[in-house]
């Protein structure tokens, strides 16, 4: 690899360290972004981002579940986790595609 110079290095592609490799970008600096995995960080790929599309699939299961003492007949629900897993994983690509540079 030959030696390139440049004005920030940036150690870590988490939410933090992409702000700040963007803000420097739009400052005019050239800029190095030292990430041993995917740009996003624990929170986008395993993390908060992950845990809230989970949770956002469990609130409506249990809304359906509860939603009898209104009167309502949802008899029947399942939950098919090969797509819970499947919208999960589009939602952290989608998200990862934003900050891909």
């Amino acid at each position: 690899m030959p030696d390139e110079a440049f004005d920030v290095a940036v150690i870590g592609g988490g939410s933090a360290g992409y702000v700040g490799a963007i803000r420097g970008a739009q400052l005019g600096l050239k800029v190095a972004v030292i990430e041993k995995e995917k740009v996003g960080g624990t929170c986008l790929h395993r993390g908060c981002i992950p845990t809230k599309s989970f949770l956002h699939s469990s609130e409506l299961a249990h809304q359906i579940h509860t939603a009898a003492a209104l009167g309502l007949k949802t008899e029947g629900l399942q939950v098919d986790w090969p797509v819970v897993l499947k919208r999960k994983q589009a939602v952290v690509d989608q998200l990862w595609r934003g900050v891909e540079f």
